[in-house]
């Protein structure tokens, strides 16, 4: 959607429906969203691994299941207060291009750091299952795109990324008291294509709607639907 000064309004994760499906992208933001309800379990995980990198974090480590960092020459982000606006307001990381004619705002979840202080974005996931092969490629947009806005502000920001996974160790398990397994994923990231990214996604959304995307599931189901009602 539109800022009232008449900027696109653009998010990390909307990258990836751009890269994803471009029909879908245009009508996304040429129109309402549909409204889904809230991941309030999502939320609460999140809010407990904050709450549990930032307990070792003090000490200049990372919990125990995520030690290989370490060993992968990665150092946590020791400035909790910057950090903790990082992670509360869309604003602090904004990308403004009035020529262009975006903004680019969100949240992220931590950053960690390199030996030579580049900054290293990081994003918590969980799950019911452990991550699939293939998951990378919904996340690694959102990974180069807040490593761009980190640029924009200043920072030196490293070529890699990592997504933090937690999932249900066991979902045949009875105990109220779920258990988790982690996997630390590595994730490459070249934050030099998001500017031309970002300019190709504005010109979509200033033109008219790209049409039908037949390798799309969601275009297929929507046009399927309008089929039926239309008989």
């Amino acid at each position: 959607m539109k800022t009232k000064e008449g900027l696109w309004k653009l998010s990390p994760s909307s990258l990836y429906k751009y890269t994803e499906c471009q029909s879908c992208f245009w009508v996304d933001n040429n129109y309402k969203k549909q409204s889904i309800l809230p991941l309030l379990l999502n939320s609460a995980m999140d809010s407990i691994l904050k709450n549990r990198y930032d307990k070792y974090r003090v000490d200049g480590n990372f919990p125990p299941e995520a030690k290989e960092l370490t060993k992968e020459g990665i150092k946590p982000f020791l400035d909790l207060e910057t950090l903790n606006e990082w992670r509360s307001s869309t604003n602090a990381l904004k990308v403004e291009n009035e020529k262009v004619g975006y903004v680019l705002v969100g949240k992220i979840d931590d950053v960690l750091m390199e030996s030579d202080g580049r900054l290293v974005p990081a994003d918590y996931k969980s799950s019911g299952n452990a991550p699939g092969e293939d998951k990378q490629k919904y996340y690694i947009d959102q990974l180069t795109a807040y490593g761009f806005m980190f640029s924009k502000h200043g920072y030196e920001v490293s070529n890699r990324a990592y997504l933090l996974h937690y999932f249900v160790k066991d979902k045949n398990d009875p105990s109220i008291e779920v258990k988790f397994d982690s996997h630390v994923d590595l994730v490459k990231i070249d934050i030099k294509v998001v500017e031309k990214k970002l300019k190709d996604m504005v010109k979509l959304l200033n033109g008219s709607y790209p049409g039908h995307n037949p390798d799309c599931n969601t275009c297929s189901y929507h046009d399927g639907r309008k089929s039926v009602l239309e008989n």
